[in-house]
């Protein structure tokens, strides 16, 4: 199979409608599938979704369940508030395919816009710029598959289901993850540098409250510390000139 389209929800039926609209068009003719992942919805994303948890399970428990069950010689790891940009899930195919030591290619996390009236990109005609990216692009990414498993099927990078329910932190464990084994992650403007997609950002927000969501970060901070710190800051010390 070549191409496994993975989406994580949490009450995001709305932008997972015009998703599954746009991948009727985007994966006409690719030997692929669609695994959604839902945690806990009560809007109606549980009732289309292939893997269904009865709770919120948190974003590495999820993102893990769908790369599992994926078959797809890549990843396509997409966020359930994250409406793709038409034709931009056959740029980056055709990117990977024609470069292979290209292992993770996504959007600049940044360059997104919350306001549904607002500029965004209607099409993708290209990618521009390309460039290595020093963080992550799990919530609009693509992957071949063997960033997440070896070739003896036993798992390479894996999110740390550690971090449990809340915000931040997994998706900079994970680049680290891949940094360790060499694993290059890079980033790609959707037709130019300033180029956005919709991504209704405060959905999780909204639904866990301010307070929560930010304590559930500073939480992840905590361990994300505990982990890497060392690690990161022996990088610093090697670089500070004598």
């Amino acid at each position: 199979m070549k191409l496994s389209v993975n989406i994580l929800t949490w009450n995001t039926i709305n932008t997972l409608k015009e998703t599954l609209e746009i991948l009727k068009t985007e994966l006409k003719g690719i030997e692929s599938e669609i695994i959604i992942v839902d945690n806990g919805s009560n809007d109606g994303c549980q009732d289309v979704a292939t893997i269904k948890n009865e709770q919120n399970m948190g974003i590495s428990v999820g993102k893990n369940q769908g790369i599992d069950a994926s078959q797809g010689d890549y990843i396509l790891l997409l966020d359930g508030d994250i409406v793709p940009v038409p034709n931009s899930i056959l740029c980056l195919l055709s990117y990977m395919d024609s470069h292979p030591n290209i292992d993770a290619l996504g959007f600049m996390p940044n360059r997104f816009c919350n306001n549904k009236g607002g500029k965004y990109e209607g099409f993708c005609h290209k990618l521009d710029p390309i460039r290595e990216h020093r963080g992550h692009c799990i919530y609009y990414g693509m992957y071949r598959r063997s960033v997440w498993k070896n070739i003896d099927g036993t798992n390479n990078v894996r999110m740390d289901e550690d971090y449990g329910v809340g915000y931040g932190w997994e998706d900079s464990d994970s680049y680290m993850q891949m940094k360790e084994r060499g694993i290059k992650q890079w980033v790609a403007g959707i037709n130019h540098e300033c180029g956005k997609y919709y991504h209704e950002i405060n959905s999780s927000i909204r639904q866990m409250g301010f307070k929560k969501y930010m304590a559930t970060s500073l939480e992840r901070s905590v361990r994300f510390n505990e982990k890497w710190g060392a690690r990161l800051n022996a990088r610093q010390s090697v670089a500070q000139p004598s």
